[in-house]
């Protein structure tokens, strides 16, 4: 932009001092009256509003006046079109000190001063900057880019001071240790080391018990918090339950982990419903999987009991609260198990009520039923015996534990319980109660008393036989033999210490030996069980003798070579001349 006047803008010569174009409108300083000049307003001085003045070259009383919207040519504004072929005049403005006007070749001069384009002076246009030839003397600042540095420089050491820091955890929380798996004291003295309070919750578990099995906050990464919990495996334990309803008891066992329990009803004078008994014990440690047994209180009630055995339903009523009273009676049910129960099942009872109890008989309907000793056990033949009156004449056990033993009953029968029964002998002196001990029954021999033998039982034929094993109930004879059996078996000859068994003067003598004695042996097998009936005795005695043990006895147990391998030959040979014979089972412990 030109110089401003006072009273407007003055606009610069063509070259050389002239207009380039006669017919142009010029613009002129002040002081040359021959040039055309347009009068702007001074940015700080009011100018006239109305319009933009003219002048032609023609002397300033000649002046005409364009009315025109205002014109500046200050920054980008509207521009004024002046009209083609219109005679102008710049009007001049006040002339500077000392008369004189500066022209447009004055103005080259200017340093401010910026040529124009005559043609172009109908259009107000943008001033041109120049730059400043005076040099600033203010000092000049640090580089931009050594501001920047300087800006990077701070703010790595303070992200280095902020890390450091951040990793000496003096800041941002600390790190939890890893603990899961140790045992409870050195997780809290790891804990408590890196600067944590701890506090421990303990959990029911099968395994790993005192380790721990959890940790908050997470091991491994930064807390803010300064408290850690753990958490503990400890064992199952039984809750206290007893005296609880069962609702409640099965809530605390739920609690503990049991996934196994066991409800039964017992008889109690507490409260109906409550828990009465737990099974582990309370306090007792268990597993999860373990069956946990909660007996509930109910009336008094007789159990059910029918067709147990009587050891098992005399606990079945004692457990019940009650008592019971046993009374054996014959029955076809099997042995030893009830038959009857007073008062029956389901009835309410007090505390202490006696229930009867019928139990079918587990000893022998009579003493000649020689097959129910081995139903019944010793202790309970031992019983039995007792009840009818035998008394114990001899007892004790053989080397293999077995019993032996004689019992001689009030009319002068006896009955001896040996694995050997076909011998009747015994060493004598000692009276152990092997079967109240318990020693086992591996077989029996009967003597009926004189004159007690059954009708026709006294016969020795084999009618005799036969009365005999039936009035027993048994069943099945094989075979039947006598003394005259035994001649020319030479085993008569050996009893007596004669010859050698065999020769002809032992089949002769064999005949005299006999001594006047006498018998007929009928053998036989039923069920498992082999037996034997013997009539006969020395001279003019005749004994009636029945035996039953188990068929491995006669079937491999004893040597039956020198008897033919005949049974009824060895029995009534051993039962009537040597009852003083032992068996490959060996002898007592006495003799």
């Amino acid at each position: 932009m030109d110089r401003n006047d006072a009273d407007g803008t003055r606009l610069m010569r063509g070259a050389g001092g002239a207009p380039a174009d006669p017919g142009a409108t010029r613009a002129a300083r002040p002081a040359d009256l021959g040039a055309t000049r347009i009068s702007v307003p001074d940015i700080d001085t009011p100018a006239d509003p109305g319009a933009t003045r003219l002048a032609s070259s023609g002397a300033p009383g000649d002046a005409t006046v364009a009315s025109a919207p205002p014109t500046s040519l200050i920054g980008a504004v509207p521009t004024t079109q002046l009209p083609r072929g219109a005679a102008t005049t710049v009007l001049p403005g006040a002339a500077p000190a000392g008369g004189q006007g500066i022209d447009g070749i004055d103005a080259m001069d200017d340093p401010y001063a910026s040529p124009v384009n005559l043609a172009d002076l109908t259009t107000a246009r943008r001033p041109v900057e120049l730059q400043s030839p005076v040099k600033s003397t203010k000092k000049k600042g640090m580089p931009v880019w050594g501001v920047l540095i300087v800006v990077v420089l701070v703010l790595a050491g303070l992200a280095g001071a902020a890390w450091y820091t951040y990793d000496q955890e003096l800041w941002g929380g600390r790190t939890v240790p890893l603990v899961v798996g140790l045992d409870e004291a050195t997780a809290a003295s790891k804990l408590e080391a890196a600067g944590f309070s701890v506090e421990v919750a303990q959990v029911p578990a099968d395994d790993g018990i005192g380790t721990v099995t959890a940790c908050s906050p997470e091991p491994g990464k930064r807390a803010d918090s300064a408290q850690a919990t753990l958490t503990v495996a400890v064992a199952r334990t039984i809750p206290q339950v007893t005296g609880t309803s069962l609702e409640d008891a099965q809530k605390a066992l739920l609690n503990m982990g049991a996934t196994n329990i066991r409800i039964q009803s017992v008889n109690s004078d507490a409260e109906s419903g409550t828990v009465v008994e737990v099974s582990p014990a309370e306090g007792s440690e268990f597993k999860s999987g373990d069956e946990v047994v909660l007996s509930v209180a109910t009336p008094y009630v007789v159990p059910s009991v029918m067709g147990l055995d009587v050891e098992a339903a005399k606990a079945a009523v004692e457990k019940a609260g009650l008592a019971a009273n046993v009374t054996y009676v014959k029955s076809d049910a099997a042995r030893n198990t009830v038959v009857a129960c007073d008062p029956e099942a389901g009835t309410q009872a007090s505390e202490g009520d006696v229930v009867e109890l019928q139990v079918s008989t587990p000893y022998p309907e009579e003493v000649t039923d020689l097959t129910a000793y081995f139903d019944a056990t010793s202790k309970e033949v031992a019983t039995y015996l007792g009840d009818e009156k035998y008394t114990l004449v001899y007892g004790s056990t053989l080397f293999n534990g077995d019993a032996h033993a004689v019992y001689r009953g009030q009319d002068g029968d006896m009955i001896t319980f040996s694995p050997n029964p076909e011998t009747g002998s015994y060493a004598g002196g000692k009276t152990d109660d092997v079967l109240g001990s318990g020693a086992p029954i591996s077989g029996v021999r009967y003597v009926y008393a004189s004159g007690a033998a059954p009708a026709g039982g006294t016969s020795e034929t084999v009618s005799g036989v036969k009365a005999v094993m039936e009035a027993c109930g048994l069943s099945g004879l094989k075979e039947t033999a006598t003394e005259q059996d035994l001649a020319g078996l030479g085993v008569l000859a050996q009893s007596q210490g004669g010859g050698t068994a065999g020769s002809s003067q032992t089949q002769a003598d064999s005949q005299a030996q006999t001594d006047g004695r006498h018998f007929i042996c009928g053998y036989g097998e039923t069920d498992q069980y082999s037996w034997a009936v013997v009539i006969g005795g020395p001279k003019d005695v005749t004994n009636v003798v029945v035996l039953v043990c188990p068929r491995s006895h006669f079937n491999g147990g004893v040597d039956l070579s020198a008897y033919d391998n005949s049974p009824a030959k060895y029995i009534g040979y051993v039962s009537v001349f040597d009852g003083q014979v032992s068996t490959q089972k060996g002898d007592d412990n006495a003799q």
